[in-house]
């Protein structure tokens, strides 16, 4: 299937476009793929009703995980459509004007919650809610951190913890594990000075007993935008994320 730019943007070629992306979509995800202006993607898309929704929405993608957001960002790419997260998510990619066809993400079903194996961090979705971080970092040893008390989602205010990595996506479809322990260094410095505007987060490991190292961020100086332009076209050659 290709998206023809030029096709009409009213709502007859509106609808053709976005029935054959949805149905190619569907082929590639494990979670649910809805047209625009249905039930079901009007509720996924409620936590973050931007104006790009109302305007070249071909489909909305139910992310179970970072498979499903890599496939979605890969199938974009090959298509020409530029992709929005909708909340929640740890850091987003900037909304420039799109005059492209659009698919929107959502990770609110991206909750998975689990101890990692040294049992010193645990591994949460962006769409996990903090009470269920509390639960597994409790099960495992007592006393975690009271800031895992709070309402929302790992999604929200998750800076306020200790973060050692995340699990981001970029543009070209690529998983990166990256933190402290490993993974692609330019893009770990890229993700801490300016968390929104490289790849997608689907993850984050957290250390829920240890409040007294905050997750901070490199200064920034005078030639690292240069830097991060480049670490943004090499990993979204497509501009998939704006």
């Amino acid at each position: 299937m290709t998206i023809d730019r030029g096709e009409p943007v009213g709502r007859r070629g509106q609808w053709l476009r976005a029935g054959r992306a949805t149905a190619e979509l569907e082929e590639w995800v494990v979670g649910p793929v809805h047209a625009p202006y249905t039930t079901d993607a009007l509720v996924d898309l409620a936590p973050d009703p931007g104006p790009w929704s109302q305007r070249r929405l071909l489909a909305v993608v139910g992310a179970t995980g970072p498979d499903d957001v890599a496939a979605t960002l890969r199938w974009a790419g090959e298509h020409g459509v530029a992709v929005v997260v909708v909340d929640p998510q740890g850091a987003r990619p900037r909304r420039d004007a799109m005059d492209r066809p659009t698919v929107a993400i959502s990770l609110s079903r991206v909750d998975r919650v689990r101890l990692d194996a040294d049992g010193a961090t645990v591994r949460a979705g962006v769409g996990a809610a903090f009470p269920a971080v509390h639960r597994v970092a409790q099960a495992h040893r007592a006393a975690p951190s009271d800031l895992l008390c709070r309402r929302g989602t790992v999604g929200h205010g998750v800076d306020g913890l200790t973060r050692c990595g995340v699990t981001l996506v970029t543009g070209d479809g690529v998983i990166h594990h990256l933190g402290t322990g490993g993974g692609d260094r330019d893009l770990w410095w890229a993700h801490r000075v300016r968390p929104d505007r490289v790849g997608v987060v689907t993850e984050v490991v957290l250390d829920p007993w240890d409040t007294t190292v905050r997750f901070g961020r490199p200064a920034w100086s005078a030639g690292d935008e240069a830097r991060l332009a480049t670490i943004r076209r090499r990993h979204d050659p497509d501009r998939v994320l704006g």
